[in-house]
Protein backbone atom coordinates (compact mmCIF):
# COMPACT_ATOMS: atom_id res chain seq x y z
CA UNK A 1 0.00 0.00 0.00
CA UNK A 2 1.67 3.26 -0.84
CA UNK A 3 0.22 7.03 -0.18
CA UNK A 4 0.20 9.69 -2.56
CA UNK A 5 4.09 10.60 -1.00
CA UNK A 6 5.27 6.90 -2.43
CA UNK A 7 5.83 5.79 1.34
CA UNK A 8 4.70 2.33 2.90
CA UNK A 9 1.73 2.86 5.12
CA UNK A 10 1.68 0.73 8.44
CA UNK A 11 -1.35 -0.73 9.84
CA UNK A 12 -1.68 -1.39 13.89
CA UNK A 13 -2.25 -5.04 15.01
CA UNK A 14 -6.26 -3.80 15.86
CA UNK A 15 -6.42 -3.25 11.77
CA UNK A 16 -4.37 -6.78 11.04
CA UNK A 17 -6.37 -8.52 13.52
CA UNK A 18 -9.62 -7.04 11.93
CA UNK A 19 -8.01 -8.12 8.00
CA UNK A 20 -6.82 -11.33 9.24
CA UNK A 21 -10.21 -12.27 10.60
CA UNK A 22 -8.49 -13.02 13.85
CA UNK A 23 -8.19 -12.13 17.78
CA UNK A 24 -5.80 -9.04 18.70
CA UNK A 25 -3.76 -11.40 20.75
CA UNK A 26 -3.23 -13.94 18.00
CA UNK A 27 -1.10 -11.01 16.09
CA UNK A 28 0.83 -9.85 19.34
CA UNK A 29 2.02 -13.38 19.87
CA UNK A 30 3.30 -13.64 16.05
CA UNK A 31 4.98 -10.35 16.27
CA UNK A 32 6.68 -11.50 19.73
CA UNK A 33 7.68 -14.72 18.32
CA UNK A 34 8.84 -13.12 15.20
CA UNK A 35 6.13 -15.47 12.86
CA UNK A 36 4.44 -11.97 11.80
CA UNK A 37 7.29 -8.92 11.06
CA UNK A 38 6.39 -5.60 12.73
CA UNK A 39 8.20 -2.53 13.86
CA UNK A 40 8.35 -0.94 17.25
CA UNK A 41 10.53 2.40 17.99
CA UNK A 42 13.48 2.70 20.13
CA UNK A 43 13.86 5.31 22.86
CA UNK A 44 16.33 5.77 25.37
CA UNK A 45 17.81 2.27 24.35
CA UNK A 46 14.26 0.75 25.18
CA UNK A 47 11.78 -0.38 22.95
CA UNK A 48 8.45 0.76 23.14
CA UNK A 49 5.52 2.24 21.35
CA UNK A 50 2.53 0.50 19.00
CA UNK A 51 3.64 -1.67 17.18
CA UNK A 52 3.79 -1.14 13.02
CA UNK A 53 2.86 -3.74 11.07
CA UNK A 54 3.66 -3.09 6.81
CA UNK A 55 0.64 -4.79 4.80
CA UNK A 56 2.94 -6.93 2.98
CA UNK A 57 4.07 -8.60 5.93
CA UNK A 58 0.65 -9.04 6.81
CA UNK A 59 -0.32 -10.74 3.40
CA UNK A 60 2.95 -13.10 3.46
CA UNK A 61 1.61 -14.23 7.62
CA UNK A 62 -2.14 -14.81 6.42
CA UNK A 63 -0.94 -16.76 3.37
CA UNK A 64 1.70 -18.67 5.67
CA UNK A 65 5.01 -17.66 3.55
Amino acid sequence: MATKFGMTQYMTPAEAAEIARCDRTHVYAALASGELLGYQRKRRNKIKGPWLIEPEALDRWIRGE
